[in-house]
C-alpha cells in the first residue's frame, strides 16, 4: 500500500521519490545552451527523465565540467551492469532526455562517453563531487557515463 501511495505521489508530483521512479518532470524549461554549469553546484541530486513518449524519471547523480553535464549509471548501488537499469535501455532506444536541476528542466540529448580521457575526467568529477575514494570503487561494477548535450532538434 505504501509503495502504491509513493508511486502515485511521484506521478502527481512530477518526478521520482527516492528510489521509486516517477513520470514526466515538472518545472521551468531552461535555456537550451549552457556555457557554464557551475550554478548547479548547490544541487545534490538531479532527476533524469527518459522515454519521451511515456516519461519515466529517476533520481541521479551528476557532475559538470565547464559547459558539459554528465550523469553516470549506478556508481555504488543497484545493478552492477548498466544494461540492467531500465533508464539506460530507454536512453539507448531514444537519447532525448530531460534533466531537472532544482526547479529547472533542461532538454538534452544523452551521448555515452566513449573517449577515455573524457570518461576519466567525468568520472573524477563525479567521484570528487560525491566523495568516492579510489579504494571505495567496486572492481566488479561497470559504470557508463553519459554527456547531456543540447538537443539539435
Amino acid at each position: 500500500m505504501l509503495i502504491v501511495l509513493f508511486t502515485a505521489c511521484g506521478l502527481a508530483c512530477g518526478g521520482p521519490i527516492g528510489p521509486l521512479p516517477g513520470g514526466a518532470l515538472s518545472g521551468t524549461v531552461g535555456d537550451p545552451v549552457i556555457s557554464d554549469w557551475s550554478f548547479a553546484s548547490t544541487v545534490e541530486t538531479a532527476q533524469l527523465e527518459t522515454r519521451p513518449s511515456n516519461p519515466h524519471s529517476v533520481n541521479t547523480w551528476f557532475a559538470t565540467i565547464g559547459d558539459r553535464l554528465y550523469v553516470p549509471t549506478s556508481m555504488i548501488l543497484g545493478p552492477k551492469q548498466p544494461s540492467e537499469r531500465s533508464w539506460v535501455s530507454q536512453v539507448q532506444a531514444d537519447p532525448h532526455v530531460r534533466i531537472r536541476l532544482g526547479t529547472t528542466v533542461y532538454e538534452r540529448s544523452a551521448t555515452r562517453v566513449e573517449d577515455l580521457l573524457e570518461y576519466e575526467s567525468a568520472r573524477a568529477a563525479l567521484e570528487a563531487r560525491y566523495e568516492i575514494a579510489p579504494e571505495d570503487r567496486d572492481p566488479e561494477r561497470v559504470i557508463w557515463i553519459y554527456r547531456l548535450d543540447p538537443r539539435s532538434s
